[in-house]
């Protein structure tokens, strides 16, 4: 009977700067660079890539669940860390790890300002996800007033971004739906903005969306 082998995953780090400065270089000069390094950065140690990535420069991260963002902090990640799938039991957690939760429903939204008021925040920064047609998670057009009015009436945190995902960047059959999202979210945008007085930031790009829609690099 043949031994069992050991199976091993090699990263190459050279091959990560490749990638990472071919994409920077298809951003406009003004726009950030968001890495998710969310499922142990897809099976690639979400540490070391992550330290990495520190190291080139990435704007900011995205994990999928609070604990992935805990894990990068107590290894000394201090880039800012977007929590893509917050749960209200692990808010004050968030806000302990200096984590940036997206919010994407009026529950989520007030649970998370009742936490930040009990910490004792001022103005923390929130994402606010808008729904375009990925049709998974996120805020309806309709929704801008209300979500204004609440965040208007709450010290406690601030939108530092609004966002949203694009269904369907990649296929090249999909680009009158993929160009209604960007519109979409480009008059949410600028409702939301013109209600709320001031800029957030604005992204909806993933990897498709920056090789194939350069007119939506945005923030």
């Amino acid at each position: 009977m043949s031994k069992a082998q050991q199976t091993v995953l090699e990263i190459s780090l050279s091959a990560l700067k490749h990638n990472y400065n071919y994409l920077r270089s298809k951003l406009k000069p003004k726009t950030k660079f968001l890495a998710v390094v969310k499922a142990f950065a897809y099976g690639s140690d979400d540490i070391g890539i992550a330290h990495y990535l520190e190291e080139l420069g990435v704007d900011y991260f995205a994990v999928a669940y609070t604990e992935e963002g805990v894990n990068l902090r107590k290894a000394g990640v201090k880039t800012p860390i977007l929590v893509l799938h917050p749960l209200p039991v692990n808010f004050k957690t968030i806000i302990d790890h200096c984590l940036e939760p997206s919010l994407y429903s009026f529950k989520v939204l007030n649970e998370f300002i009742e936490v930040a008021k009990q910490c004792n925040q001022s103005k923390y920064p929130v994402h606010i996800k808008f729904n375009t047609g990925l049709n998974r998670l996120g805020f309806g057009e309709n929704d801008v007033d209300l979500i204004v009015l609440t965040l208007n009436d709450a010290k406690s945190i601030k939108a530092k971004s609004l966002f949203s995902h694009l269904a369907a960047s990649e296929d090249l059959n999909q680009v009158a739906f993929t160009k209604n999202q960007i519109s979409s979210f480009r008059a949410i945008a600028l409702n939301f903005t013109s209600k709320i007085g001031y800029k957030p930031w604005l992204h909806i790009c993933n990897t498709s969306g920056v090789l194939n829609y350069p007119n939506a690099h945005l923030d």
